[in-house]
């Protein structure tokens, strides 16, 4: 499997949970703050990827990276960059 799609799943199922929301209803191309995403959840998301993907992320990353689709880029980029570091 595509490790963008892995990613994008994992995120996805994240964000329902925190929205309380079935995944189906979350749209990857849909940027968070539409979907109801404050401040809180953000801040959660950013710790939940740390931890998940072991790699440090910026606490903006949801403004940098406004939709599901994108983080999952940023996050597939920065699991291969360390993977090439270590």
């Amino acid at each position: 499997m595509n490790a963008n799609r892995a990613i994008l799943r994992w995120l996805t199922t994240q964000l329902a949970s925190y929205l309380e929301v079935p995944a189906t209803a979350i749209s990857p191309m849909v940027p968070l703050a539409e979907m109801g995403v404050d401040s809180v959840h953000a801040i959660s998301l950013v710790g939940d990827v740390e931890l998940h993907f072991d790699i440090d992320v910026d606490p903006t990353m949801i403004f940098d990276y406004p939709t599901l689709a994108s983080i999952a880029e940023f996050i597939e980029a920065a699991v291969a960059e360390q993977q090439q570091v270590a």
